[in-house]
């Protein structure tokens, strides 16, 4: 049997590298240990306080700070280190970094309008909404994001709604009396976020070539100017006896074009009604601007005398040569202007008979122009839907065919016009509007343009009009209708 001891001997001598490698191993962690301890870590470090110094005069300041807290009620705690910290006036003191100017935060009204079906069902409510906004009242843009009607403008402090006001916009054809209502509490609606170091103002215009303000400049948003506001929306267009421009308050101030030649605008262009209010609403210097009108007419180029001339004769010659004829087959011109007149008259009593139903009824009254216009096939359509029907007697004034003689003249005389013009291009807007921008504001006002128009109506030329207009003045177009409007209202009340 072979002894065990050759086997033990070969496993220790096969071991031998394996041994001498991890003594040599912790020898260098041995030598390592003794270096890092002497040479880089060192004796322990002492510190010996210096002797007691009579108090600076800084430090007695803080002291005597420091009593003054506590007495007042100030943390019995506070460390003198801080304090020195803070009130040291030592030039190797530690200085706190300058604090960056910071937006006020200021409470304003919330006070709101809600306007009921039909005619009347005013209400108001007040609230708080907090704004953010430069501490410079009206001097500077604030950090506020607006959003109407869809639209959201960021960064906007000064606003100017530019409104048209008249019975067009009120037509069935674009929704009746209810859009305006919607119109009206949508602007009440913003105008009340608005936070005080914000500023607004109104712009209403009609047809006419009639424009009028809320007020003279712009106005802060303060419960004050807000509430004077709500007062004088309150009454405009919710009135079937008092539409439009007469239903605005009389101390409304009243604006005139009466452009400064610093401007440099075109003697020869007469703008239409939507861009003299909207020259009023540059002359406000806003950061914003959302005009809702339901046309975008260019204006008119006047005429020189002598194409005025022409067109005079022209159209004279025209008018007398009608009277001669209708005069020649036997009509009696007088009589046909009479009884055209009375017809009329009647027509105009039994609508608004009417009215005074459906107001009654507390529904929307229907809104004309023209008493013709009860005569079309949509309103005669939407008079029956109402239970309601309207005729014209034609008893003396039809032609010899049976048509309605609603043109006819009673004279051959017609009146000189002083002064004739001819439809603009709509280039000739954009260039005036660029230099109203121009002359009147520092930084450009961003224009947002609303178009009004009825679920059957296409009003393309318009669109592509207001769009450019918008774009070119960093704005946003929108075309409107009353379904829009109301799904807008629907998500607001959704939203609160």
């Amino acid at each position: 049997m072979a002894s065990p001891h050759p086997n033990l001997y070969r496993r220790i001598t096969a071991s031998v590298p394996l041994l001498i490698t991890i003594g040599i191993h912790v020898l260098l962690i041995m030598i390592a240990g003794y270096f890092v301890t002497e040479q880089i870590i060192g004796k322990k470090k002492t510190f010996e306080a210096s002797a007691a110094s009579e108090p600076s005069i800084a430090q007695k300041q803080v002291e005597h700070r420091l009593q003054v807290a506590r007495k007042g009620g100030g943390s019995a705690s506070s460390s003198p280190v801080s304090a020195a910290r803070i009130f040291s006036t030592a030039e190797n003191a530690l200085q706190m970094p300058a604090l960056p100017d910071l937006p006020s935060v200021g409470a304003s009204s919330l006070s709101g309008m809600g306007f009921g079906k039909g005619m009347g069902a005013v209400g108001t409510g007040t609230g708080y909404n907090t704004g953010v906004g430069t501490a410079n009242a009206l001097g500077g843009r604030g950090f506020m994001s607006m959003s109407f009607l869809g639209v959201t403008n960021q960064r906007a402090s000064k606003v100017v709604f530019v409104v048209d006001i008249s019975s067009s916009l009120m037509d069935i054809r674009k929704g009746g009396f209810r859009a305006f209502e919607i119109l009206r509490t949508e602007i009440s609606r913003l105008v009340s976020t608005l936070p005080p170091a914000n500023g607004f103002n109104v712009i209403l215009f009609d047809g006419n070539y009639s424009v009028r303000l809320f007020a003279s400049e712009l106005q802060p948003a303060t419960v004050a100017s807000k509430t004077a506001f709500f007062e004088w929306l309150k009454p405009i267009n919710s009135d079937l006896q008092t539409l439009g421009m007469r239903s605005i308050p009389a101390a409304s101030p009243r604006w005139k074009y009466d452009p400064p030649e610093s401007l440099k605008l075109d003697p020869e262009y007469r703008p239409a009604t939507w861009l003299n209010a909207l020259h009023a609403a540059l002359e406000q210097k806003p950061d914003t601007i959302f005009i809702i009108t339901g046309s975008a007419g260019p204006g008119a180029k006047e005429l020189s005398r002598a194409e005025v001339d022409r067109i005079y004769e022209a159209r004279k010659k025209e008018v007398a040569e009608l009277f001669a004829r209708l005069i020649r087959e036997g009509y009696d011109l007088k009589a046909i202007a009479a009884a055209r007149s009375k017809a009329v008259a009647r027509l105009r009593a039994d609508f608004d008979a009417i009215n005074r139903k459906l107001v009654a009824q507390n529904k929307d009254p229907f809104i004309i122009q023209d008493i013709r216009r009860v005569l079309a096939p949509d309103f005669q359509a939407a008079l029956k839907r109402a239970g309601f029907t309207l005729k014209l007697d034609p008893t003396g004034w039809t032609d010899k065919e049976g048509r309605l003689m609603w043109d006819t003249p009673t004279s051959a005389e017609i009146a000189r016009p002083t002064t004739g013009h001819e439809h603009a291009e709509f280039s000739d807007v954009l260039n005036h509007v660029s230099r109203l921008q121009y002359g009147l504001l520092r930084e450009r006002a961003s224009i947002n343009t609303f178009l009004f128009v009825g679920p059957a109506e296409s009003n393309e030329a318009a669109q592509k009009n207001l769009s450019a207009l918008s774009s070119r003045n960093g704005g946003k177009f929108n075309l409107l209708t009353t379904k829009r409007l109301e799904e807008i209202t629907r998500r607001d009340a959704e939203a609160k």
